[in-house]
């Protein structure tokens, strides 16, 4: 058996011409230790989550946004002015709410672009302000969704997709009516 040996064929001219440290050693990137946000403001685990519960929620979201709505109803019936129409009240609007509801949710939790998110919300509070729909009672019924998701999916709940609800109860900014009348103050200013 012979062995092979390989010998580097470059003189000592060609080694000077190469600059070794600006090939190596090559500098590290920047490590960021954290949650990963997308660019909507939720963490990734968050919005797995949450579009995993909706999938489980989405076969019954006619069911569960009408149990949904009939509890708060039942707690707020002083509601059901917002759904009347020159005194009557309309039971079309009134029902059809519920999963209107829920399918605004599933849209929201799906969208991946921030501004079309960020429109979502805002039309959202422009509507229910047009209607004389306060925040209050908008927080209240998306805070029981909330709970009531959280109760049917007990048995598969994590931390994650609780705070991803809580994210999203932060977006629709209830804490903040000041920017949300605003919008609809200049809206209505445009009209003009």
């Amino acid at each position: 058996m012979s062995k092979i040996s390989i010998k580097s064929n470059l003189s000592q001219d060609d080694s000077s011409s190469i600059d070794v440290t600006s090939i190596f050693p090559k500098a590290l990137p920047e490590f960021k230790v954290g949650p990963v946000y997308d660019e909507c403001g939720f963490t990734l685990n968050e919005r797995l989550a949450l579009r995993q519960a909706w999938k489980l929620i989405k076969p019954f979201e006619r069911r569960y946004g009408k149990e949904i709505y009939f509890e708060y109803l039942m707690e707020n019936y002083k509601v059901t002015d917002n759904f009347r129409i020159k005194g009557k009240l309309d039971m079309h609007r009134l029902h059809g709410h519920s999963l209107a509801f829920m399918r605004y949710l599933n849209a929201v939790i799906e969208q991946n672009d921030p501004v079309f998110f960020q429109n979502m919300l805002f039309d959202n509070h422009n509507i229910h302000s047009r209607c004389q729909v306060s925040l209050t009672h908008m927080k209240v019924l998306l805070e029981d969704l909330i709970q009531y998701v959280l109760e049917k999916l007990k048995d598969v709940c994590s931390a994650s997709l609780e705070s991803g609800f809580r994210r999203l109860l932060e977006k629709f900014q209830f804490d903040q009516p000041e920017k949300s009348n605003s919008l609809f103050k200049r809206d209505a200013s445009d009209d003009e």
